[in-house]
């Protein structure tokens, strides 16, 4: 949407507030267009959105200047980030430093925010840390900020390694689960076999778009695949070729959907799958399997794909090639294999002198 014209003529709406296409929307000083309801569900509801939106953003603004200066971090930013979620790591620090001003946060401030924030979530912990030390060390650079990067210092734990593997009896299980939700069998399909990140298969084209990275190559009997992760920084690409198993999961996406989209996996509408929508009906499908109590999710479909490769009899030069990995290191984070091995060493007990 294009920012807001200036109303000439009263409309009866509250102010920035706009009808379009069928919709209310709420066009605040600083942010961009926030969709309240529809126009046939009533200005009552309108309302009721209004007040809520209102109120989440006075809970993020306080007597400090933080707030603002992290807005600014993030519109100066966000272009440089790929992750969606990445700008609401900025609500959680405005929320928390709403009447701090920029000058008066120190390490031990941003530790208390850590802790208190994120105690038993290590992950996210790690995640806040680096935002934070990424916006002061911009804050420096803009001369908001003069002393020493307050994050520098702060060590925390290195995550263990998910050490989980989908057996496939379960896998077995839960896609029989998925049978009423055939594209996302696809997808998970697709994610087996060609181990490849769900992100890259939901971004996956029928054919090659604008810079799309992911698209099928009939002509040459492959899919291209260059995973968001590699390409800011390795650029590492992998083409994987059609096979015939991979061609059966293929047409029958295509033959999925009112309307056909773009990206092979679609939404009836033709819209692309989001992760956490897809994440939804997986879960789901674990639920049905009574498999809620393992906590598997689709991430884990490509440690058992690269495990079972592996198993195969493929070595770690042509898993590295197929994940699209940078080192062998990062490709061995996936082995899960279960299977111990049995010593073949054998002693007895040495007689006395």
């Amino acid at each position: 949407m294009n920012a807001a014209r200036r109303r000439t003529v009263p409309d009866g709406l509250p102010n920035r507030v706009y009808s379009k296409s069928g919709s209310y929307y709420w066009y605040p000083k600083s942010g961009s267009w926030i969709k309240l309801c529809r126009v046939e569900e009533g200005e009552t509801k309108m309302l009721e959105r209004l007040a809520a939106e209102k109120r989440k953003r006075e809970s993020m603004t306080g007597i400090g200047n933080v707030p603002a200066i992290v807005d600014e971090y993030v519109k100066d930013k966000r272009a440089e980030h790929r992750e969606k979620s990445w700008p609401l790591y900025g609500n959680y620090v405005k929320k928390c430093f709403a009447n701090v001003n920029i000058d008066q946060v120190d390490n031990a401030m941003v530790v208390e925010f850590l802790n208190s924030n994120y105690k038993d979530k290590l992950p996210m912990k790690r995640t806040m840390r680096a935002f934070l030390s990424g916006f002061f060390r911009w804050c420096r650079e803009k001369r908001y900020y003069s002393a020493e990067n307050p994050c520098n210092g702060i060590r925390l734990k290195v995550p263990k390694a998910r050490d989980v593997y989908i057996t496939d009896e379960h896998f077995a299980a839960i896609r029989a689960e998925l049978a009423d939700d055939p594209m996302i069998l696809c997808l998970v399909d697709l994610c087996y076999l060609t181990v490849q990140r769900s992100t890259e298969i939901r971004a996956l084209r029928w054919k090659k778009e604008g810079t799309a990275a992911n698209w099928i190559d009939r002509d040459n009997g492959v899919i291209h695949f260059m995973p968001s992760k590699t390409q800011d920084s390795s650029g590492i690409a992998v083409d994987w070729p059609i096979t015939p198993e991979i061609d059966a999961v293929l047409e029958i996406a295509r033959g999925l959907g009112k309307i056909k989209g773009p990206h092979v996996i679609h939404k009836a509408t033709g819209a692309a799958w989001k992760a956490s929508d897809a994440l939804k009906v997986w879960r789901d499908a674990c639920n049905r399997a009574k498999l809620q109590e393992f906590g598997y999710t689709i991430k884990d479909i490509r440690a058992k794909a690269i495990t079972d490769a592996r198993r195969a009899g493929y070595d770690i030069d042509a898993l590295q090639v197929a994940a699209a990995h940078a080192d062998k290191a990062t490709t061995e984070i996936y082995f899960k294999d279960r299977t111990v091995p049995v010593s073949n060493v054998r002693l007895a007990i040495p007689k006395s002198a």
